[in-house]
């Protein structure tokens, strides 16, 4: 009777855990919770590494259907949606609005890529045909950045910067800067951005002035040149070398 009862103690001893671990189990035994705990470890990475490698095949099959093609590192995924410019990158509501208001409905392919590049703070050449949507494609980027410069800026910095510019489009023709001006202020609508258009009329005013006298030195391109003689000149810098003669017998 008394061995049975020592033997039934040593049983439920050797049953019993000390700290989380059980005392008579062999390393063997264990080995299958180590791992168990290495796969949680490993989960995590490997996991966000599959939906990485997803999203870059579904990338890849949206440009594909719309005959997008890119070059460079990590180019952000293209829009399917105008939406997408309020979830993914904050986009107010009047920006949206405008857009509706005026009939886009779904991004173009240019727009489907060039907007979240340029909203990405990445460098970006385009390149796309007549009527594909250009202009919105870097209109849009540049009034939401515009919108958050201004609300990150403080009542200080707002009044000693009162005067500056704040962006330029440069445009090969006189009707593409009008038609651009024109789209800039659809798309505006509902903030107090100031849109200027230069027109002839303010270089004709610099020529004027210099002719006058009224001012001394005059910086220009070779349109400059095209016509117009200025009496009592006395100097001409030629920041480079002319492409042609031409160019250089009208400079002079």
């Amino acid at each position: 009777m008394v061995l049975s009862v020592k033997k039934r103690k040593l049983k439920s001893i050797a049953g019993e855990t000390v700290e989380g671990f059980n005392v008579f189990k062999s390393s063997k035994q264990l080995a299958p919770a180590v791992d168990k705990e290495k796969e949680k470890v490993e989960d995590g990475p490997s996991k966000a590494k599959k939906e990485l490698n997803k999203q870059i095949e579904r990338d890849a099959v949206f440009r594909k259907k719309y005959n997008i093609h890119v070059s460079g590192a990590n180019v952000p995924s293209p829009l399917r949606t105008f939406v997408e410019l309020s979830s993914r990158f904050g986009c107010e509501s009047y920006l949206l609005r405008n857009l509706a208001e005026h009939g886009y409905k779904e991004p173009t392919p240019i727009q489907r890529q060039a907007i979240p590049v340029l909203l990405s703070d990445r460098e970006c050449f385009a390149c796309a045909p007549t009527g594909s949507g250009k202009t919105l494609a870097f209109l849009c980027p540049m009034l939401m950045k515009l919108k958050s410069l201004s609300d990150n800026v403080s009542l200080n910095d707002q009044c000693a910067s009162k005067d500056g510019i704040r962006a330029v489009i440069l445009c090969p023709t006189r009707e593409l800067a009008t038609q651009t001006t024109r789209e800039c202020k659809k798309l505006a609508k509902g903030n107090k951005f100031q849109i200027k258009l230069m027109k002839k009329e303010l270089r004709e005013n610099a020529v004027d002035d210099f002719r006058a006298g009224k001012t001394w030195v005059l910086i220009a391109t070779d349109v400059i040149a095209r016509g117009m003689d200025f009496k009592g000149v006395n100097c001409v810098i030629n920041y480079d070398f002319p492409n042609s003669g031409a160019a250089y017998i009208h400079r002079i």
